[in-house]
């Protein structure tokens, strides 16, 4: 592929919502600023908010229940940051739809944030540190 054919990348929110894959994002070229950060301009509790009335997600289900993340860029070096739930980072082929459905550079920095994490993993943090603190005497 030349540089010309390839699709600009992107910025944005995103969930797993079993296997399917939410996407609200921008090119950078709509991208808002935020400090450094070029960022997409909806949060995931707006987007959420509208696709419930769209009726596209469940509406008794709120919008942190589901494994979500969001890919910013730096403004000055233009290098990309995916932030996700361990729910979605733990599956590298999830990890690649995701960075391919917003033509992300592979050298993408790919982490978690304690933004994003949803009940299932929030729970097993909780029984982690129950079952640390059970065996200390």
């Amino acid at each position: 592929m030349t540089t010309s054919d390839q699709l600009e990348p992107m910025v944005g929110i995103f969930w797993l919502v079993s296997d399917r894959l939410i996407l609200d994002v921008s090119s950078l070229s709509e991208a808002e600023s935020y400090g450094d950060c070029l960022t997409h301009r909806n949060s995931h509790i707006d987007y959420w908010t509208e696709q419930q009335r769209h009726g596209t997600v469940p509406l008794d289900v709120e919008y942190e229940e589901h494994p979500r993340g969001r890919v910013t860029a730096n403004a000055k070096t233009k290098e990309f940051q995916l932030l996700a739930d361990r729910c979605i980072l733990k599956d590298p082929a999830t990890v690649e739809r995701i960075m391919k459905a917003m033509h992300l550079p592979v050298n993408t920095f790919v982490d978690t944030d304690p933004h994003y994490i949803c009940p299932g993993c929030n729970k097993s943090e909780s029984q982690r540190k129950q079952d640390e603190a059970d065996w200390d005497f």
